[in-house]
């Protein structure tokens, strides 16, 4: 699982709005939407529902928000342990 992946998917679960997220992320709509794809390909399941121009988490969105957030606090501390 890519660290990468995960920021872009946190940050797409706080806004729920893909041009606002690649925007923030410095990045095009389509990749941001590509590497959301493959991101679910490797959970098994479907992150985000997609209704015309509205964006919902699904159960494992939400499931994996929580984890993945707690995954990406670690990697935050892990790093300023290094940095110390």
């Amino acid at each position: 699982m890519n660290l990468t992946r995960i920021q872009y998917f946190l940050s797409l679960a706080k806004t729920l709005n893909f041009s606002e997220t690649a925007r923030i992320c410095g990045m095009s709509q389509p990749a941001l939407s590509k590497a959301i794809r493959k991101l679910e390909e490797e959970l098994g399941g479907a992150l985000l529902r997609r209704e015309g121009r509205l964006t919902h988490l699904t159960p494992l969105g939400r499931a994996m928000a929580e984890r993945l957030g707690e995954v990406e606090q670690a990697r935050r501390r892990a790093e300023a342990t290094a940095k110390r």
